[in-house]
Parts: C-alpha cells; sequence; structure tokens
C-alpha cells in the first residue's frame, strides 16, 4: 500500500481510537457543572438563585475542570501557566481539559503520519524534523492558548486610552464614574467591554470598589491599567476628582501609545533589510549585469 494511502485511512481511525479512549477513560468531562462553573463566554460568572446568599461576583468562579489521567501529560506549573493564559485569553476555564487532551493526541496523531513518511523514505534530516515536529505537536496547545492571550492584551493596551477618553466625555456630561464606566463597558466592542461589565458587576452584587478594581487589574497583565487602577484607588482614598484622574491617565497612555507605534515604525526598515537582499537585489543586479556580461562575453 502507497505510504499516503496509509496515512489518509490511518489517521482518521487513530483519531478516532485516541477520542473514544478518552470517552472510555471518562478523561472527556460530561458537562455536569455546578453552579460556580457557570460562566460566560466573556467571562463574566452567571450568578443564580442559590447564590444570592450574600456571595461576591469575584466569588463566583470556575473551579479548575477534572482533568483525570490527563493530569499527568503535564505539570504543575505548566498547569497553571496554561490557566493563566486561558484566563488572559478571555476563554473559558472548560477549555482547559481540552487542551491538555489535545497534548495526547496531536502528538500521537504527528508520530504516526511522520514515522510513515520517514521510514518510508530513510533521510536523516527528515528523522531530524520528525523529532522537532514531534515535540511541537506536543507544545502546540501551549503556544496557541499563549498566543491567544498576547493578541488580547495588546489588543486591550491599544484600546485603552480610548476607553478612558470616552469615560471623560461622560464624567464631563455629569455622570458618575460608576454609570459612565458601565456605559462605555456596555458600548465597547473590544475585549475591554467585558471585563469593564464584570467589575461593574462585581459593584452591582456588593463587591467594594477597591477590591472590584483590583480583581480587574489582576485578571490582566497590562502595566497601563495596573498603574490606572492604582491611581483610582489613591483618589477615592484623598478625595481627588475622578474626572481629573481619568484625563491625566487618558493622556499619559496615549502618549505611550503614540511612542510604541513610533518604535514600531523605526524597527520596519531592519526588517525589510533581510527580504529586499535575497529577493529585490538579486533581481536587480541580474537585470542590470546581465546585458553587460553578455557584451563582454561578444568581446572575447
Amino acid at each position: 500500500m502507497a505510504p499516503v494511502l496509509y496515512i489518509v485511512i490511518a489517521v482518521p481511525v487513530l483519531a478516532g481510537a485516541c477520542v473514544a479512549l478518552a470517552y472510555a477513560l471518562e478523561l472527556v468531562p460530561t458537562g455536569r457543572a455546578g453552579v460556580r462553573d457557570r460562566i460566560e463566554p466573556g467571562g463574566r460568572p452567571v450568578a443564580s438563585e442559590s447564590d444570592a446568599n450574600g456571595a461576591s461576583a469575584s466569588q463566583l468562579v470556575s473551579k479548575r475542570p477534572g482533568l483525570g489521567l490527563r493530569r499527568l501529560l503535564i505539570t504543575s506549573s505548566g498547569l497553571a501557566t496554561m490557566e493563566r493564559n486561558i484566563s488572559l485569553a478571555g476563554k473559558s476555564p472548560k477549555l482547559l481539559p481540552t487542551l491538555v487532551l489535545l497534548k495526547l493526541i496531536a502528538p500521537i496523531v504527528w508520530g504516526f503520519v511522520g514515522w510513515a513518511l520517514v521510514s518510508s523514505l530513510g533521510s536523516a534530516p527528515l528523522w531530524i524534523a520528525f523529532w522537532i515536529g514531534l515535540v511541537a505537536a506536543y507544545m502546540y496547545p501551549n503556544i496557541y492558548i499563549n498566543g491567544r492571550a498576547q493578541e488580547r492584551q495588546a489588543r486591550m493596551v491599544h484600546a485603552l486610552p480610548d476607553v478612558l477618553d470616552q469615560v471623560t466625555v461622560a464624567l464631563d456630561a455629569g455622570m458618575s464614574f460608576e454609570g459612565a464606566f458601565a456605559r462605555v463597558g456596555a458600548s465597547h466592542r473590544g475585549p475591554l467591554g467585558p471585563e469593564i461589565q464584570r467589575t461593574v458587576q462585581d459593584m452591582a452584587v456588593g463587591v467594594p470598589r477597591r477590591e472590584a478594581y483590583s480583581s480587574f487589574a489582576d485578571r490582566n497583565e497590562i502595566p497601563d491599567l495596573k498603574r490606572f487602577v492604582k491611581s483610582l484607588i489613591q483618589a477615592e482614598e484623598f478625595g481627588v476628582p475622578i474626572a481629573a484622574v481619568v484625563r491625566l491617565q487618558a493622556e499619559e497612555m496615549r502618549d505611550k501609545r503614540r511612542q510604541r507605534a513610533a518604535a514600531v515604525a523605526q524597527t520596519v526598515p531592519l526588517k525589510l533589510l533581510f527580504p529586499m537582499m535575497t529577493t529585490l537585489l538579486p533581481v536587480l543586479f541580474i537585470i542590470l549585469l546581465t546585458p553587460a556580461f553578455m557584451s563582454m562575453g561578444k568581446s572575447f
């Protein structure tokens, strides 16, 4: 049987066998979740009637889903890092068992496919690529969720000055800070919207403002956001007008965003240097020097 046909037939069978084995060993959650496991897609906890006993929204967080034997596939530090990245990416904590299971299925599938290809060709560089691909398949879930977390945090950093500008306009119009915060969170379409709404919901169910603001900063790894929250807490503690604090923070963050854009623009020529040297310049030399070489050949 040809290797390609062998792969086409065997890969679906192997993937189905892995999924069936996972269900047989009860490695896949059955979907039964308690009240504290109920979280909306944006990461906002949902309270029910049975939770109306004084528990705050910040306490209604999802517990770590059961991993079963999948716990053997990842270290404690790696599991904590993956959980943190899932939170930073704005995904549901229920994604954790799926990613851990993928760390088992991806190397098996790649190992089966790569072994079929490399063994038929028998090249030493291909064997090296096979083992590198095996490690990459195991690390792919971590790379994927880390990339989503960094992308979401970058979007929040970019949108934060505009959000603070909108809050400033609402404060100047006579709204309270909580009202302006809630209005901006409801109208904002980026990742900051659900985070702001979650903070407002925390305060609505009785969480102290200081704790709600601190949780807002702790849920993300954005230095500007942490600085803004610290300024809010200090303004509330010392009686400084919040509108002035928000306006000042918006101006500082806007200047930092402009500086980051200028720094990125300065790296563009350096990034274009290698593609130009490998693609544009050889073609240019061929076009310019070919007539000269042809004339020199004719003269000899």
